[in-house]
């Protein structure tokens, strides 16, 4: 999959060198620029072949061909599946994902991951495709996350991905009641040992801090918002429990009730990233699915 950038050479960039220009203006990397060097169309300056040594003056195009080493996932079987993609540019997508669908295939789960399906999205189109996840969500939880489709994207967004142009904002149906109503959540979280699984609270762990807010509570239950600060594995999970109010159906961090949820009630509602290649502000919201509008759906509300 090719991918065409675009720059104009600023007054600023006057007399730099290509190579300077697309590191430091487009964020590409050494490795890319080097894969484009053996492209015919790989770098060009007004439409002419450029070298990356070239200096560039004020008000000409640079144009640089973005092409991936690799054609396609070769381990990622295509197959049907259903796929909710809210937004999709030549640059990524914007996937709102269910719950009970693994983003990468592991043991137990080669023919049934988001990434399966995406492959095959793609082989329906004549397109090939590698599968680059930006932010990943756990199988069980649902909601908002992007695919790059080009490395530059990944590279890109990845390096978003932990400052505050990337924001994310989950929703989870917790057991009781937080106290506070609203508070941070600093606690360092670190892998249990001998149970890979499993994420414990533990002062020799990782720094880890989650915002929440209290919305409203349904009996036994409450809807919060919840804003992550550093990206653990399982870290609402694992915080919310932390503090007494796992999530609804988490089994793993609280208890499994049968019938309530099939997995644990989180959703990932907003996103908000500055796109890689025209640098527009994006902004993307989901409302919670059914099944965690199922369990608040007859209890009484208590509004705060």
């Amino acid at each position: 999959m090719k991918r065409e950038l675009l720059y104009t050479i600023l007054p600023s960039d006057e007399g730099m060198k290509v190579e300077h220009v697309l590191r430091s203006r487009l964020s590409l990397s050494a490795k890319a620029i080097r894969r484009a060097k053996f492209l015919d169309d790989g770098i060009m300056l007004d439409g002419v072949r450029a070298f990356t040594t070239h200096l560039v003056k004020t008000g000409q195009i640079l144009t640089f061909n973005i092409e991936n080493e690799e054609d396609k996932s070769e381990n990622i079987i295509p197959v049907k599946g259903e796929v909710n993609i809210v937004y999709e540019d030549q640059d990524l997508l914007v996937i709102n994902k269910g719950r009970n669908t693994p983003v990468h295939p592991s043991l137990g789960h080669f023919d049934d991951t988001l990434a399966n399906y995406l492959t095959y999205y793609f082989e329906q189109k004549g397109e090939n495709f590698v599968f680059r996840a930006v932010n990943r969500l756990d199988g069980n939880t649902s909601g908002l996350m992007i695919v790059a489709k080009t490395s530059h994207t990944h590279k890109v967004l990845g390096e978003q991905l932990h400052t505050n142009q990337f924001e994310r904002t989950y929703e989870a149906v917790v057991c009781g009641v937080p106290s506070p109503l609203k508070g941070t959540i600093d606690a360092p979280i670190r892998r249990k040992e001998e149970m890979e699984l499993i994420r414990i609270v533990s002062e020799d762990g990782q720094r880890a801090v989650t915002h929440y807010e209290t919305v409203a509570t349904y009996g036994k239950y409450s809807l919060v918002k919840l804003k992550l600060e550093t990206g653990r594995t399982h870290q609402i999970r694992v915080h919310m429990a932390h503090i007494g109010c796992p999530v609804a159906g988490d089994f793993l961090y609280g208890e499994e009730e049968e019938g309530l949820i099939n997995g644990h009630a989180l959703h990932s509602k907003t996103l908000s990233f500055v796109h890689p290649v025209t640098r527009e502000q994006m902004y993307f919201e989901a409302d919670i699915p059914d099944d965690m509008k199922k369990i608040i759906h007859n209890s009484d509300i208590h509004n705060l």
